[in-house]
């Protein structure tokens, strides 16, 4: 299990190029180039079983670091917006595949609010399906089946000034 300190220096830096213009949330979601501004953690740790989107209790202790985090940067701006990202190997087709990767971002957002109290509101989920894949192969492949999460409240919300 990583370290919440560690967790909470990564999401508080700035995006990884300047923000041009704010973006919705469904912008966001749909761009990869947009995504990609924001730096991300791969929840590399926490497993999915093949077909599976549950968390089980083991699973969810994994999450302990990261929700941490969170709640930090939370108690510093009860704005915080985090994208949740829902992915899966190559295995089956592209429809079940983008509705299993819904359920796996959904239930680690349910598990962030379950176990760990991050309010929903400040959670959005998005399933990519095997659309990005970490290991390129049409096999089953474990890394695949994963969750990573984005904060992206630089994308979507103006940066509250010192005046």
């Amino acid at each position: 299990m990583r370290d919440p300190d560690v967790y909470y220096e990564f999401l508080e830096q700035p995006p990884v190029e300047r923000v041009q213009r704010l973006y919705s949330v469904e912008e966001v979601k749909r761009s990869a180039r947009v995504r990609d501004i924001a730096r991300r953690i791969d929840l590399d740790t926490l497993n999915f079983e093949f077909g599976s989107a549950s968390v089980g209790d083991s699973e969810v202790d994994k999450l302990d670091g990261v929700a941490t985090a969170m709640e930090r940067m939370l108690d510093k701006n009860p704005a915080e917006t985090f994208l949740i990202e829902g992915h899966t190997d190559a295995v089956g087709s592209d429809e079940a595949n983008l509705a299993l990767s819904d359920r796996r971002a959904e239930a680690v957002a349910e598990a962030l609010t379950g176990a760990f109290g991050i309010p929903p509101e400040n959670l959005t989920t998005q399933g990519y399906g095997e659309q990005y894949l970490k290991i390129n192969t049409q096999n089953p492949e474990r890394e695949n089946r994963r969750v990573t999460i984005r904060r992206i409240t630089p994308l979507v919300a103006p940066v509250a000034s010192a005046n």
